[in-house]
């Protein structure tokens, strides 16, 4: 049994407890979410089809068994790897459009562009075994980190014929980076830049004002889920995209229910921040599923202090890590080239935090803080109106600065 939306409860307090009805009066635009091919109703193939592309989906089998779904969209250029945050998909990098997106821009450049969905997903669903539900979602960010991308990296460099790749991680996009070039260093070597955008480790100075209570409840949360058989959460489903579409608009009363939603669960202090053009198809593409014992990893993180691995209680880390207490991520064994962006106003990412990241790896080019007076949050660094000039435009300039030094050496 899955518990197959957190969201639907949203909804139905969307519905009832903030009474939102679907009001009657006319209005001189299309309803959007009636035309199948507006872009609330595509997915990410459908996305990158529609303007312009030709994409590629390709399946990646991990060293455990987990089918994961990579979508191409193909150039002769130096391959890039996008890596989704928490609960998001593919989608990510493609529902600001092609004037907004860095995925469009540097392939508009020339770039192989990779676009990676993370196992259990609504793309990345499956295993080569019939495994059951409680079996299948034991799994959480360090097993993504460990066995997703290094299956994916192989593939692309096998596919592509070339050595390495650039990295362009998310949120936990950058977890997932963090982890494998520090359990599995080899990797350091296949990676030509890395620009991590919001990066998440330590979670020590978090300024989410609900992410303490979840934590500290994290182990009843974890045994009443169990209990239900609900291992998954936040898949992305109908009546969730239906609310959307009609709450999250700026030309409708209701869009204050959008903006409380945004407001309590990331942080966002202006809705009009995010890319307002294409809000009604970014707040209908995510989220798009995560298992449960993904968030009990971070809340392990947030009460520990530590960017540690995952704690399987005393006993059973004693058997599995040696040790009583999990150990932590051997930060300082990262060697690949990292570029980090981060902002003063984000609450889960945040400046303090990624100091003590800073202090530890020793190979950063480049380090981008957007201080409180941008009032640039979490989400804003992929969905953000101001996400172009401040955090894509850098990138690229990243990557060709790069790929111009090599190319005259």
């Amino acid at each position: 049994m899955n518990l197959q939306n957190v969201n639907f409860i949203q909804s139905v307090i969307l519905v009832f407890c903030f009474g939102y009805v679907q009001n009657k009066r006319k209005t001189k635009e299309i309803d959007t979410i009636t035309d199948p091919n507006s872009d609330i109703n595509l997915n990410s193939l459908q996305l990158i089809s529609k303007y312009g592309n030709v994409p590629q989906r390709h399946t990646v089998i991990t060293e455990d068994g987990y089918i994961v779904n990579v979508l191409r969209i193909p150039n002769k250029g130096p391959p890039v790897l996008f890596v989704h945050g928490i609960g998001d998909s593919s989608d990510s990098w493609l529902v600001t459009g092609p004037s907004s997106s860095l995925a469009y821009q540097l392939s508009s450049l020339g770039f192989d562009i990779w676009l990676y969905n993370s196992r259990g997903n609504k793309y990345s669903k499956g295993h080569v075994k019939n495994l059951p539900d409680k079996q299948y979602w034991d799994f959480g960010y360090e097993e993504m980190g460990y066995q997703d991308l290094p299956a994916v990296i192989d593939y692309i460099t096998s596919i592509t014929n070339k050595s390495k790749i650039y990295y362009i991680g998310y949120s936990q996009g950058t977890t997932l980076f963090l982890i494998m070039c520090s359990l599995r260093p080899e990797y350091n070597d296949r990676i030509r830049q890395a620009v991590l955008l919001a990066p998440v480790a330590w979670l020590s100075n978090t300024k989410h004002p609900y992410l303490g209570w979840f934590a500290n409840n994290h182990k009843l949360i974890k045994s009443v889920l169990d209990s239900l058989g609900f291992y998954n959460i936040f898949e992305n489903n109908f009546l969730q995209k239906i609310i959307h579409s009609k709450i999250c608009r700026n030309d409708v009363p209701e869009k204050v229910f959008c903006e409380l939603e945004y407001a309590l669960s990331y942080g966002l202090r202006n809705l009009t921040n995010l890319n307002t053009d294409r809000l009604q198809v970014i707040s209908t593409h995510i989220p798009a599923g995560v298992s449960t014992k993904t968030f009990i990893h971070f809340f392990q993180i947030y009460l520990s202090k530590r960017f540690q691995r995952y704690d399987l209680g005393a006993k059973r880390n004693n058997l599995v890590y040696s040790s009583a207490q999990p150990p932590e991520f051997p930060i300082s064994s990262i060697t690949a080239p990292v570029n980090l962006f981060v902002s003063d106003s984000d609450w889960f990412s945040t400046v303090e935090d990624v100091k003590t990241l800073r202090e530890l790896m020793p190979n950063i080019v480049s380090y981008v803080e957007f201080n409180k007076s941008l009032d640039f949050t979490h989400l804003e660094f992929v969905y953000g109106e101001r996400a172009k000039s401040l955090v894509n435009d850098p990138a690229i300039n990243i990557i060709l600065r790069d790929l111009y030094s090599n190319s005259i050496k």
